[in-house]
């Protein structure tokens, strides 16, 4: 049973690590075991808030800690949650879990469209809260959110939903690559 991938590339020097373990008849194969464990809680995210509330109350006042911790905190968990998108998934509630809670499965990590949609919102929100927080803000809230955010999200979604709908040219499905597995093992094999 594979818990992230069927099909692994390795490099010399350079692949990847794996993790074996048997529960009852099942053999299953854990893709990079050490990553996202007690890194990528939400018990961490907790802790990273209340850590950045207590340094920055401590330093700029409670009111100021108060907003840097509850940013951080949310911050942090929003990334974790994030990452449940993906295949491999996160130990979301360590110490009192050991294991990873298996990811959704929805995007990967090399896709382009996920990455650069959130990037663009992150930077939307930066500039959205810079303006609204200003002496003098600018930007029209409802104007903004929907031009700057829903439109591309809206877009860029389409396009990638599209994209993973449609098969890609050389690649066969999982049925065709059983029965061309099947086809090679009853195959007479000749040796010259």
């Amino acid at each position: 049973m594979h818990t992230y991938s069927s099909e692994y590339k390795v490099n010399i020097f350079s692949g990847p690590s794996f993790r074996f373990e048997r529960e009852g008849d099942q053999l299953y194969v854990h893709f990079l075991d050490w990553h996202r464990r007690w890194s990528h809680s939400l018990t961490l995210a907790v802790v990273v808030g209340l850590a950045t509330l207590l340094l920055v109350g401590l330093f700029a006042g409670w009111n100021v800690g108060l907003w840097a911790g509850l940013v951080a905190g949310l911050g942090f968990a929003g990334h974790v949650l994030e990452d449940q998108l993906g295949y491999m998934g996160s130990n979301l509630f360590w110490p009192s879990t050991k294991k990873r809670v298996p990811g959704l499965k929805m995007i990967h990590s090399g896709d382009a469209i996920p990455k650069f949609l959130t990037v663009w919102i992150s930077v939307a929100a930066i500039l959205f809260n810079l303006d609204r927080f200003s002496a003098e803000p600018r930007l029209d809230p409802w104007w903004f959110l929907g031009l700057a955010v829903a439109l591309p999200a809206a877009v860029l979604g389409a396009v990638y939903l599209a994209q993973k709908a449609r098969p890609r040219p050389g690649q066969a499905s999982l049925e065709a690559k059983r029965q061309a597995d099947m086809v090679a093992e009853v195959e007479e094999l000749e040796i010259a």
